[in-house]
């Protein structure tokens, strides 16, 4: 008899919550990691030690054992290249999933871009450049510069407000791709949303929004400070603008059911413009500590899940809890207290609050009983959406 099991692509402390919940749920959980010590395989069923970022050797594994098992889902909680197998490994065994489509659209921002303008999805202006003298002169300043397939995070994404720091900038942004491309952007003031969403047969059904809070060092390097519920969005009708784009990209996928995450640039006049698409199921802390605290009663693994295995899911009905999340502040504290100002996002800390907090890493506040303040024209904006 075979057993009914979920494969876990990568099986680091990330995965662990997903390996739960499918043995939780009764499952068999295959998990594969190239690491031999990697402690999802503790809790997992059985292991395969391979690379997530060699597609053909996890395949072969794969179906190796496939007469001792029935794949009912896959679970990546994962990103750049390992998504590549990801895909493969929906497609090869039929499984929901991201498609091989889609998944440059998470890991190149050219081709984000590109597949934004021929589908009449607003995203800022753009051009992928492997060195400086390939740029169009036109671009006006400022200027975002990022590495084309970023490796870490936002390592060298950076503001470029003046056209003799642009060399530089362009040449770190280069070494810190995986393809050995800069993509280079304007700049749009306003703030920054994320939207999870079920993006189903080419049918959505919106899940959270929640606020990305960004700030800018001492030398305009991009950081992300934190994440904030509600989102300031959240009743206003901008909501329906990214309704609207969210459901443009989807139906252009309809051969997919999976989680996807599309991060906005929200501009003054309430444009929403696509900046970012993540097919991970979201950073750690967002699905491990914000998503708990502000929605006591929603179990995001348990809807992952159901996902996985190719169910629907139901709209997360538990009350909202205010919360903001705050990244590691002391390494920045001093750039983002003297850059609040110039930030082009909405939100940034007193003083008093942020040296009060200075010694813990990560912390969780309440919205409603910490001074986060908002620069005063976003306030107006605010004003203007709601009105």
């Amino acid at each position: 008899m075979r057993n009914n099991s979920i494969i876990c692509l990568a099986a680091g402390v990330s995965q662990l919550p997903l390996i739960k919940v499918a043995k939780e749920a009764g499952y068999k959980v295959i998990a594969i990691d190239r690491n031999p010590e990697a402690p999802g395989f503790s809790v997992a069923d059985e292991k395969i030690i391979e690379s997530t970022y060699d597609t053909e050797n996890v395949l072969n594994a794969l179906h190796s054992i496939e007469k001792e098992h029935h794949f009912c889902g896959l679970v990546a909680r994962t990103s750049g290249p390992a998504l590549n197998t990801a895909a493969a490994i929906a497609e090869e065994f039929h499984l929901s999933g991201l498609s091989k489509e889609i998944v440059p659209l998470t890991t190149e921002k050219s081709k984000l871009r590109e597949f934004c303008e021929s589908h009449g999805i607003l995203m800022p202006k753009g051009q992928k450049i492997s060195q400086l003298k390939e740029l169009d002169p036109n671009f006006p300043m400022p200027l975002i510069v990022k590495p084309d397939l970023p490796l870490i995070g936002k390592k060298d994404v950076r503001v470029v407000w003046n056209f003799s720091d642009l060399e530089s900038a362009v040449r770190s942004a280069i070494q810190s791709s995986g393809n050995g491309f800069a993509e280079v952007e304007e700049y749009i003031d306003g703030v920054d949303v994320s939207v999870l969403f079920l993006s189903r047969h080419g049918e959505t059904k919106i899940v959270i929004y929640w606020d990305e809070l960004i700030g800018l060092s001492a030398d305009s390097l991009i950081k992300g400070i934190g994440v904030s519920v509600p989102s300031v969005i959240e009743g206003s009708n901008i909501s329906s603008g990214v309704t609207n784009a969210i459901k443009t990209f989807s139906q252009n996928f309809c051969d997919i059911n999976a989680l996807i995450i599309l991060s906005f640039r929200i501009d003054f006049s309430g444009n929403p413009y696509l900046i970012e698409m993540h097919g991970d199921l979201g950073g750690d802390l967002i699905a491990d500590v914000l998503f708990p605290a502000a929605f006591p009663d929603f179990n995001f693994f348990d809807m992952a899940l159901e996902v996985a295995i190719g169910n629907n899911i139901l709209h997360v009905n538990s009350e909202t809890i205010p919360t903001c999340l705050i990244y590691n502040v002391s390494q920045f504290v001093d750039e983002l207290i003297q850059n609040a100002m110039i930030c082009g996002d909405a939100f940034y800390l007193q003083e008093g609050d942020l040296l009060a907090n200075l010694n813990r890493l990560n912390f969780l506040i309440n919205k409603s009983k910490i001074c986060l303040m908002k620069m005063p024209r976003h306030e107006e904006w605010l004003k203007s959406i709601r009105n």
